[in-house]
């Protein structure tokens, strides 16, 4: 018989209306346009309300405002099961920028609702003469408004919501069968059946009952008849909360409130319910505001109902920020789950950052982690990885156990049977998932490794701007958990349960290999985009740093008190900026307003610590008043300029030990010298010398296009681009014949979505160099450097650059000063290098990796932007040039051209990205050799974290002229972080390989120390090394990073 399948579906649409017996209007709506934080508990009487028409009239875009009234239940709803249906006319559209509202009963926080949550569940057996006080706290989101306002109160009957799950959920597991196939027919026949059992003709009446309730037994007789699948899903409750992204920081904390608070009602009905939630970001945020929710989520995590993983403070940016910045995230994160629910996190859950560091794996695991979850690799433009479940291995060759989420609709004959619009490519997959069967079957569809594996992990819930999962999600996930119905079997679980069984499974089959980083085929605008914002991150992470060693200096050598809780304080503030919409600058406008207040008082802050330390060490070095005292907060020796505002006016040079250097008052009135091989986490003392005897011979030369220094000769032309450079030293000229060097670029850069994380390849199909050159001038020579400035006009933005030549450096530093006013402009700096090269290496966290430049194959193809930290490389056997940089992440380099990535300028969703005053710093190194004998990586700290001088304000005192905390004993062995121990009771020592180099390092210390441990990222201790020693020798592995803690 034709037409069963739509017959049913239409029966299924007359019982859902029929779960709504009785329906009254609610009316009585007072009103207030203001915004009151949500809290736990809400007093009426505080505020003046007036009518609520008055309220609701004309309500706008990021609009506030509270609606109360009360419900007075009467005889004729007495014994009903009551919800508080709320219409705002935005259903249907995406709940994250729509109309929220925090709910109230009796002046007590219950729930939220969105566009998705539409139900207040207000009492079961409603009791005649019972008064509930609703009161909503109502924001109407970013892009929404009250269209219009329904609020109706619904007797929900229990017995037809039953059947009508019963009968949909089976009904849409039809249409994803083949037609015509015995099970298709089988199980149509038995909803066709539970159908003609139904008596319909007078709704609510005792044959309409009976029928029910026969139908329902029909039903389940025959539906346990079915085989039940060999595949499990597991099912985890979740909801993605962007900490910021299309809105603030202030009401991402309101976003957590209204979801937390739903999954908590929700439990309160389902108890098979187990949620997860990750960031512990957003757990500080509702112990700060609402402390009875936050008292009843830690009772649902002892009840093992509610999980807190995913072991990052938030979900960071993996691309930019820092090795350090991803092990303190770890660390923090961890240390918050233990210390508040007892709990250790073992799963890396990051659903939606835009890529992967090769580093990751060994941080990880040293961080106790031993399971990586994410989606995002599955928004590839070009290549599907080929496989969901597999080892990673990271740089150093550490393996992670990871999973892909493959959760995506089902698609049959070429067509996908769709339940949302999350899909951006033909094979990537969703992390805001549902329990619907074709997303289940789907997940199950997607999924590579079949053979090896029959448990998929779907996260299920609405997600983004947050709010969960529904109602529907849960009943739904009830009708499949027999696997019936062609569905697998769906099993609400934990992340970790999942990750528990995929380990015990790993032990039996032989999981795929993945090796390198897990490159996003996608949003490399995001290296680049609020350049500003990215150069605070990168002066944060050093300055942390820096205040951590030099307070631990201060303190092992006894004339300092470290304060561990104001640092840690601070550390948070850049970690909270680290989110992974925060620092790759794809949020709005008003989030960087509030993102540069708080990196202001990070500085602020790390100055103020700062100068407290270097005061204190400074007056304890043993010396005279009006010496030079040079710290070195770095982990390796470097040879590098300091600047300095001296008192005496007439200076020649400096002096350490027996050897004289000279200085050099630059343009803005500071004075400056080279420091030679400065101590490791240190300092070295100099003298000033005043004598005018002394002479330094001139070694640069120039005319009006053309500067001749120790190691080049440099001709411009007259568009202020380099037109030779010709290396001296080595005999060579270093750009390809008939091609110019730092050559400003600009592109017309519109993508075609996600404009301000996107660069698409077809950027490069217009461009415009940078011609107008104002002025170019020499502002300083000198015996420390020369400098040339150069001035061009570009439509209506200015951009300064200052070459500086050194006499004893092959480095060129490029300072750079752009006024930028433009629009959906890239602007990139080319060098079109004469090198034979097939390959360049890119330095991230605490290792590099190295990429091909070719484009032979889709995958190389689609790395035409990848992203790198401090510096990056391209080499010959024996010869090579690197570029640094203080804080550009984004580079393009096709063979042998360097394209060096400095400004995007989107307009979506900040219309003013970029827009303003930027300052940065590039260099072109070249160098004999490759990378390592030439020292880029301490060429990369110096540029990045220069040395501080201070001068001595009295005479004395007893530490040495020169001191290190820690010398590690080879160029290739750093010592990044030299800290305070998270517990107080010791030193922290954290160092890495930086060559792939197998190294016995030998670590020689400035003082004794008692014990010297090895432990892991977490400060545990794993194993002691040494005992009442200054020298302790490791075993370092290629890429490994290693921490000590030291006991005085």
């Amino acid at each position: 018989m034709d037409f069963l399948y739509e017959r049913i579906g239409e029966i299924i649409k007359q019982i859902e209306k029929l779960r709504c017996s009785r329906m009254w209007e609610v009316n009585g709506w007072k009103g207030i346009r203001r915004h009151i934080p949500i809290t736990d508990y809400l007093n009426v009487n505080k505020w003046e309300w007036r009518e609520g028409k008055d309220v609701l009239k004309d309500t706008k875009k990021g609009a506030w405002f509270a609606l109360t009234t009360e419900i007075i239940i009467k005889k004729d709803m007495s014994g009903s099961n009551l919800e508080l249906w709320i219409s705002t006319g935005r259903e249907g559209r995406w709940d994250a920028t729509n109309p929220q509202i925090a709910v109230y009963i009796n002046g007590k926080l219950e729930q939220g609702l969105d566009t998705n949550h539409r139900a207040i569940y207000l009492c079961r057996n409603a009791e005649e003469g019972n008064r509930y006080e609703v009161t909503l706290l109502v924001y109407t989101g970013e892009e929404g408004k009250i269209e219009e306002w329904k609020s109706r109160l619904c007797a929900v009957d229990e017995t037809i919501t039953g059947l009508y799950y019963d009968l949909c959920v089976p009904w849409k597991c039809l249409e994803l069968m083949e037609e015509g196939s015995g099970e298709y027919l089988k199980l149509l026949k038995i909803l066709n059946d539970t159908i003609n059992i139904l008596d319909l003709r007078k709704p609510y009446s005792t044959f309409f009952w009976k029928s029910v309730k026969n139908a329902k037994a029909f039903l389940k007789k025959e539906t346990e008849k079915l085989p039940k699948s060999e595949v499990t899903a597991f099912c985890v409750g979740h909801t993605h909360i962007d900490i910021a992204w299309l809105w603030t920081l202030e009401i991402t904390r309101e976003k957590a409130a209204r979801s937390f608070s739903s999954v908590l009602k929700l439990m309160d009905r389902y108890p098979e319910y187990k949620f997860m939630s990750s960031q512990p970001q957003l757990y500080e945020y509702i112990k700060e505001n609402q402390p009875v929710l936050y008292k009843k989520i830690k009772d649902k995590i002892k009840e093992g109902r509610w999980e807190p993983e995913g072991a990052m403070f938030l979900e960071a940016d993996c691309n930019l920020t820092s090795g350090e910045s991803l092990v303190r995230q770890c660390l923090y994160g961890k240390n918050f789950f233990k210390q508040e629910f007892n709990v250790e996190s073992h799963i890396l859950w990051l659903p939606d950052v835009f890529g992967y560091s090769a580093a990751l794996p060994q941080i990880m695991k040293k961080c106790g982690i031993d399971s990586f979850m994410t989606t995002k690799i599955s928004w590839n433009e070009k290549n599907k990885i080929p496989c969901d479940t597999f080892w990673w291995e990271g740089i150093d060759g550490t393996k992670i156990l990871t999973h892909f989420i493959t959760t995506r609709d089902y698609e049959k004959n070429g067509k996908r049977i769709s339940t949302n619009n999350e899909f951006t490519t033909a094979f990537s997959t969703n992390y805001n998932g549902d329990t619907e069967p074709s997303q289940v079957k789907g997940a199950w569809q997607r999924y590579q490794q079949k053979e090896e594996n029959q448990n998929i992990l779907i996260s299920y819930g609405y997600g983004d701007g947050g709010g969960g999962p529904t109602e529907k999600m849960l009943e739904t996930a009830r009708r499949l958990r027999r696997g019936a119905f062609g569905c697998p079997a769906v099993k609400l679980e934990t992340a970790n349960n999942y990750f528990s069984c995929l380990h015990t499974t790993a032990e039996k089959q032989k999981f795929p290999l993945w090796s390198g980083e897990l490159y996003l085929e996608y949003h490399r605008g995001t290296y680049t985009s609020m350049a500003e914002i990215k150069r605070f991150n990168r002066k944060g992470e050093f300055a942390l740093l820096n205040i951590e060693s030099l307070g631990t200096l201060g303190e092992e050598n006894g004339i300092y008190n470290y304060d561990r809780m104001r640092i840690r304080k601070l550390w948070k503030i850049l970690m909270r900026n680290q989110f992974h919409d925060i620092l790759p600058g794809s949020s709005i406008e008003e989030v960087y307003t509030e993102a540069e207040k708080e990196y202001c008082y990070l500085f602020q802050e790390t100055e103020k610590i700062q100068e407290e330390e270097l005061s204190v060490l400074t007056e304890a070095i043993e010396g005279e008043k009006g010496e030079i005292i040079v710290f070195n907060p770095n982990g390796i020796n470097i040879t590098e300029i300091v600047e300095s505002v001296w008192p005496e006016e007439k200076i020649s040079g400096v002096k350490q030990g027996e050897v004289i250097y000279p200085v050099q008052k630059t343009e803005n009135g500071t004075w400056i010298f080279k420091a030679h091989c400065l101590p490791q986490k240190g300092w070295k003392k100099y003298q000033l010398i005043k004598e005018e005897s002394v002479y330094w011979k001139q070694v640069f030369f120039w005319d009006d296009t053309s500067i001749e220094t120790p190691y080049y000769y440099l001709k411009w032309n007259e568009k202020g681009q380099i037109a030779s450079l010709y290396d001296r030293v080595s005999k060579r000229q270093l750009l390809k014949d008939g091609m110019c060097g730092n050559v400003l670029m600009t592109y017309e850069d519109k993508p075609y979505k996600y404009d301000n994380w996107n660069i698409f390849e077809y950027y490069q199909e217009k461009k415009w160099p940078i011609e107008d050159l104002i002025s170019r001038r020499v502002v300083e020579s000198g015996p420390v450097r020369m400098a040339v400035e150069l001035i061009w006009k570009y439509l209506d933005s200015q951009i300064k650059e200052i070459f500086y030549f050194y006499p004893d450096s092959a480095r060129i530093d490029i300072h750079s000063e752009i006024l930028w006013k433009e629009e959906q402009i890239l602007l990139k700096a080319l060098f079109p290098f004469d090198l034979n090269v097939r390959d360049a290496t890119y330095d991230i966290q605490y290792g590099n990796v190295k990429r091909s430049t070719t484009a032979n194959q889709s995958w190389e193809q689609a790395q035409f932007e990848v992203c790198f930290h401090k510096w990056m490389d391209i080499s010959e056997c024996d010869y090579g040039i690197s570029i640094l940089t203080d804080s550009k992440y984004g580079v393009s380099v096709d063979k042998n051209q360097i394209g060096l990535t400095l400004l995007k300028s989107g307009v979506y969703p900040n219309k003013n990205a970029d827009k303003g005053h930027h300052k940065f710093v590039y260099s072109i190194y070249p160098h004999k050799d490759d990378w390592r004998k030439a020292g880029v990586v301490g060429e990369a700290y110096g540029l990045n974290n220069p040395p501080v001088a201070t001068i001595k304000r009295n005479k004395g005192d007893y530490l040495p002229s020169s001191y290190s905390s820690v010398d590690t004993g080879g160029k290739n062995i750093i010592a990044e972080v030299w800290k305070k121990s998270e517990d107080g009771d010791g030193i922290i020592l954290r160092i890495y390989e930086c060559w792939n180099k197998r190294t016995k390092a030998k670590l020689t210390f400035g003082r004794c120390f008692r014990r010297i441990y090895l432990c892991d990222m977490l400060e545990v201790r794993e194993k002691l090394l040494a005992e009442n020693t200054s020298v302790c020798e490791i075993e370092c592995r290629g890429y490994e990073i290693l921490t000590l803690r030291l006991e005085i």
